[in-house]
């Protein structure tokens, strides 16, 4: 005598939402019987199979339709439909990769900006060549930005404070194929301080650089000024831009 399953055991058995089971069978993926005299739905055992190889298959990322003409295709076209799911996969991992070297690019920006409170004014070198100029409208630069707001730099000159230039870094090697005009800085020392810089996001853009530049003029001959973006923030109740700002020391 076959056995028959209710809706609500087949769906406590699979953990799978009675909803989606009539669901499946809307889409003609399942067919179970209606009994005789009430009607309800009633599974078998190869129904069971069937539900089996439905969530296998999901789990590997095909779709429904997929699913209920599989019966129907070759071992040839078997192989072809999974060789398809296998490259988009292939395609998603890259993408996944991709969007967590971001992330942890964010993470350490913010972790950046911890060190730079907690120990300022360390000597270092700076960790850029190049720096060109950077208009909005400049698809290919703006990509770049999005891609890494750490390269949006600004460049200054401890003489000509107010005069300054925002661009994009580069590597040397990059830097051949920019016209001269549009390099706005190169890396000519490795001696530099880095300090924390915030601007506030109000009318006036006042940032505190010049209180910094103030306190390295007190015992250092300054140079070029490069502040690096980390990330825009809140603190204190007020909105910032952070910047990881290196300075030139010539002596």
């Amino acid at each position: 005598m076959n056995r028959f399953f209710q809706i609500g055991e087949i769906s406590q058995f699979f953990d799978v939402p009675a909803s989606t089971l009539r669901y499946w069978e809307d889409k003609g993926v399942l067919h179970p019987e209606k009994g005789s005299e009430n009607r309800y739905r009633e599974y078998t055992v190869e129904d069971l199979m069937t539900i089996s190889d439905v969530i296998f298959y999901k789990n590997l990322g095909l779709q429904l339709k997929e699913i209920r003409d599989m019966d129907d295709l070759t071992p040839v076209q078997h192989g072809q439909l999974f060789t398809e799911k296998l490259s988009e996969l292939e395609q998603q991992q890259k993408m996944l990769t991709h969007r967590m070297e971001k992330l942890n690019r964010h993470i350490q920006a913010v972790k950046t900006l911890e060190d730079l409170q907690n120990d300022p004014y360390q000597e270092s070198d700076i960790d850029t060549d190049c720096i060109v100029s950077f208009d909005l409208i400049e698809q290919d630069k703006l990509r770049q930005y999005i891609e890494n707001p750490y390269l949006y730099s600004r460049v200054q000159h401890s003489q000509t404070l107010p005069l300054e230039q925002r661009g994009i870094t580069v590597s040397s090697d990059m830097a051949v194929s920019f016209p001269e005009a549009s390099i706005l800085w190169r890396k000519k020392t490795n001696r530099y301080l880095t300090f924390l810089m915030k601007e506030e996001i109000t009318a006036g853009f006042q940032n505190d650089l010049p209180c910094h530049l103030a306190h390295i003029q007190k015992t250092h001959h300054t140079g070029s000024i490069i502040s690096r973006f980390l990330l825009c923030a809140q603190e204190h109740g007020r909105t910032y831009d952070f910047y990881k700002t290196f300075v030139e020391i010539l002596s």
